[in-house]
């Protein structure tokens, strides 16, 4: 049996906002608005706000097996019960993924592309007759920021560290990591979903992109502020700057390691909890895709951090 709209609807997570196109589900985790805001700064940016990083969609079912037809997208994931099960790169003229499933009844989660084009799925299919109840969370998660909050080079998206703490939580969460991306204040907009945490990582890509640290500060403080407006009612975390291989260079601004006291200064006055970004995963080569990213070693470690900083409560730990 092919599943409904209204069903793939129910079974949809992670999208700020959701459309439909001559039948077929469109998500998006950005806001038409936040991508006109990312165009008016930087218009290269806007494929990356487009990506489909932490779409999903979730859902419990007894069927032996899940079929998937794709019109976009280069790589999709399916999670059984919360562990890899398979991951596709389809390619033209083969969009049919195919996923058999154990015995009983499982949570399936099927893992839209953190990068590229944005994924977009045509039809699920499940046996004749097989159960199908949408995933019900515990919590809602929002995460703001740059490439490492979009999973920048992950061999498996779900392995990026805002995946990993989503699902070490069982929440519900939209992920607006957009590579690139810097403090933006207009990027921060009211799009109708109330998290219980907001987690904001920016700071790499700042580093050198302004004349001074002042502007840093400032262009952070502004964006915090609008974090600490919109979403009075949930708990805020700030990530400082996290390690990165080439941070010796310094450009105009200063030093990387001195562009990191700025954003925590910002934080606070705000009201901020901020978190210590130099001690999310080791500063060691074998945990980095590249200067800048995490691999999926590095993002392991980088969730288990803030997934235990999450369970601590509200302090600051930087």
């Amino acid at each position: 049996m092919k599943l409904g709209a209204e069903q793939l609807r129910a079974a949809a997570a992670g999208a700020a906002e959701c459309g439909e196109e001559n039948g077929i589900l469109r998500l998006s985790k950005v806001t038409a608005e936040q991508t006109e805001a990312w165009r008016r700064a930087m218009e290269w940016i806007v494929p990356n706000a487009l990506a489909t990083t932490g779409i999903r969609l979730d859902f419990h079912t007894d069927s032996p097996f899940v079929r998937i037809e794709t019109a976009g997208g280069a790589k999709f994931e399916i999670l059984t019960d919360g562990l890899l099960t398979a991951q596709f790169r389809p390619v033209e003229g083969d969009r049919i993924l195919e996923s058999a499933l154990p015995e009983g009844e499982h949570r399936v989660t099927v893992v839209y592309p953190s990068h590229g084009e944005p994924g977009v799925i045509r039809s699920v299919e499940l046996a004749d007759g097989s159960s199908f109840a949408p995933h019900r969370t515990k919590e809602k998660l929002l995460f703001l920021g740059d490439s490492i909050t979009q999973g920048w080079n992950s061999v498996y998206d779900s392995l990026s560290f805002a995946w990993q703490v989503t699902l070490a939580r069982d929440a519900d969460s939209v992920i607006q990591g957009i590579g690139g991306a810097v403090f933006l204040p207009d990027s921060v907009t009211d799009f109708g979903y109330q998290p219980d945490t907001v987690v904001a990582a920016w700071g790499t890509n700042d580093f050198g992109f302004y004349r001074t640290l002042g502007e840093l500060e400032e262009r952070a403080e502004e964006t915090f502020t609008r974090i600490r407006t919109i979403y009075a009612g949930a708990r805020i975390l700030a990530v400082t700057p996290t390690w990165r291989r080439d941070e010796g260079g310094d450009r105009a601004m200063g030093s990387f390691a001195a562009c990191r006291e700025p954003v925590k200064k910002a934080a606070e006055r705000t009201g901020i909890e901020v978190l210590d970004g130099y001690a999310m995963y080791p500063h060691r080569d074998e945990f980095m895709a590249d200067d800048v990213h995490p691999n999926d070693l590095g993002f392991s470690q980088y969730a288990a951090h803030l997934t235990e900083a999450l369970r601590a409560g509200k302090e600051t730990i930087c």
